[in-house]
């Protein structure tokens, strides 16, 4: 299985998951206006095909009450799904740039944590450094006789 970002570090690698779901959700988003922005055209486009087409089929022109009804109808379900569609994208958005706010907080959080980590090494460093050693034994000349 390959993945998109080979060589990054794990923290890199949950930053560049976030950027990147930002940038689809922006890509969804300017999708989704865009087919809205269609279908409204298409709306308008449609009601005056359906007046010039009330003439030519005797159905229409009989009953274009209801046929203009249905039609306005069915333009207000599309609205509906395109406005939840847009709700969903704009959810989507939110959360990930929620999810890479969270991340950075989480990478500052384990950068000072390991941060205090190596000043406390390096403090216990210098402390062993400094400190005097005592010998307990002496391991250089053993006396040979009974030392009471």
């Amino acid at each position: 299985m390959t993945t998109d970002i080979p060589d990054t570090p794990p923290q890199d690698a949950a930053l560049a998951f976030w950027q990147q779901r930002i940038k689809a959700s922006r890509w969804l988003i300017t999708k989704t206006i865009g087919l809205g922005a269609c279908a409204a055209v298409l709306g308008v486009l449609g009601q005056g095909w359906l007046e010039h087409a009330a003439p030519l089929f005797p159905v229409i022109s009989q009953n274009y009450g209801i046929w203009q009804a249905a039609y306005l109808l069915s333009l207000l379900i599309i609205f509906c799904i395109w406005v939840a569609a847009m709700r969903q994208k704009m959810g989507l958005l939110a959360n990930s740039k929620q999810g890479f706010q969270v991340q950075l907080r989480i990478d500052e959080h384990n950068e000072r944590r390991a941060q205090r980590a190596l000043e406390a090494r390096e403090r216990r460093k210098k402390l062993e450094e400094d400190r005097d050693p005592v010998l307990f034994f002496k391991s250089a000349a053993r006396s040979k006789k009974f030392d009471y």
